[in-house]
């Protein structure tokens, strides 16, 4: 039965980073009030499924078998683009709502994962398949792979959201004439044993047989020189913690084509400057990880210099910090633009107010799209020197 929503924000929040505590909330029904009354009812079932999912129950890869993941959409087209979207909060709903009300309605619409608590079957038809869930784009939808998915193995993700979403795989390329907006699944190798993804950072990569079609499907032209937008869910770097350097690995071969990388798992909004991770060539990087989990106000920046970082959203919306018991902030998404040679971004928040916009249009003779940038109506924490000029 598809339970009333919405959720408590203060009881997702504190389990936004937590394997063990995320599946026990997942496997209540109610989710014990305290400790005691946990280990006095609960703990051996809740024990026995931790250690099924950590030890042998990861969902297999899916592939595609009657296509090859590439997807080709109209020339003009809208993409809205959400992660950690699927908290079932207000704020969650909220941003749901603004991605409706944009015109043209999106043609594509994707989420970059993460369903709370765990990605579990119930959790994926209670809080993102339902009519007023996630927005449906008219052409496609699609749903990417996370480490909340990950906590049961992957189960509800690969069986019950990519069915309902005919969705073949958990990475995708969209393109046009112009441009492609490449989607890949970083949540798969996700650490189940609390802590292991923190301390075992390199364990974050794309699978084999995603690797294997970059290099033999998408990238298989060396003349095709059309700028790549890649999402992910995990971040390459941060300069509010650690990044996953293997995923940078995956892309090294083609990091010259790619324009922008977007990623979620941060509950945060910030753009940054080319920046090069281990090797040239650079990345620029926007996070948009406040999907459906507001920002955390209470971290600051403490690489900003080392990884470039131009900006981030440090409003406070007070009624929600109070209730939350911290500081936070407002959530948001990206609704990106085709028309032909030119792509446009713009960052909204929840309440429909323009953060940032950015543009970029291709030119002839083999030079790299150039770029502009132009504020919204709402300040942003403007950290760099150069203002949002670095951001190009």
């Amino acid at each position: 039965m598809r339970q009333e929503g919405p959720r408590d924000l203060a009881a997702v929040y504190r389990l936004k980073g937590s394997a063990a505590r995320s599946l026990w909330m997942t496997h209540q029904e109610p989710p014990p009030q305290n400790p005691i009354q946990f280990l006095t009812r609960s703990l051996g079932p809740w024990f026995a499924h931790y250690v099924s999912v950590m030890i042998h129950s990861r969902h297999e890869l899916k592939t595609y078998v009657g296509g090859n993941g590439i997807f080709r959409i109209p020339d003009s087209a809208t993409i809205a683009l959400a992660a950690d979207w699927g908290t079932g909060t207000i704020p969650a709903y909220k941003v749901a709502e603004q991605i409706r009300m944009l015109q043209p309605r999106p043609d594509v619409t994707v989420h970059m994962g993460d369903v709370y608590y765990s990605g579990t079957p119930e959790e994926y038809h209670d809080w993102f398949l339902g009519q007023e869930d996630w927005p449906r784009g008219t052409l496609r939808t699609f749903a990417m792979n996370a480490n909340h998915e990950m906590y049961s193995g992957g189960h509800g993700y690969f069986e019950t959201a990519l069915d309902a979403l005919q969705q073949e795989a958990s990475y995708f390329c969209l393109e046009t004439d112009y441009w492609r907006i490449l989607g890949l699944d970083s949540g798969y190798y996700s650490g189940i044993f609390p802590l292991l993804e923190k301390l075992w950072r390199s364990r974050i990569r794309l699978d084999d047989t995603i690797v294997s079609w970059l290099r033999s499907i998408v990238f298989a032209d060396p003349t095709d020189r059309r700028p790549v937008v890649v999402l992910t869910h995990h971040q390459p770097f941060s300069a509010f913690g650690p990044g996953y350097p293997t995923l940078v690995k995956n892309l090294a071969p083609y990091l010259d084509r790619v324009l922008l990388w977007m990623w979620g798992h941060e509950h945060r909004f910030a753009g940054y400057g080319p920046v090069a991770v281990g090797d040239p060539p650079t990345i620029r990087g926007r996070c948009i990880g406040h999907g459906g989990m507001p920002i955390e106000l209470d971290q600051r920046p403490t690489q900003a210099r080392e990884t470039n970082l131009v900006f981030y959203d440090d409003r406070l919306q007070a009624g929600l910090s109070k209730t939350v018991g911290q500081p936070m902030g407002y959530c948001g998404f990206a609704a990106m633009r085709l028309n032909g040679p030119v792509l446009t971004i713009d960052y909204i928040d929840e309440d429909g107010k323009l953060l940032l916009a950015e543009s970029w249009k291709r030119s002839g003779g083999g030079a790299g799209p150039r770029g502009t940038v132009t504020a919204g109506d709402q300040p942003l924490n403007l950290v760099h020197p150069d203002g949002l000029n670095a951001l190009l």
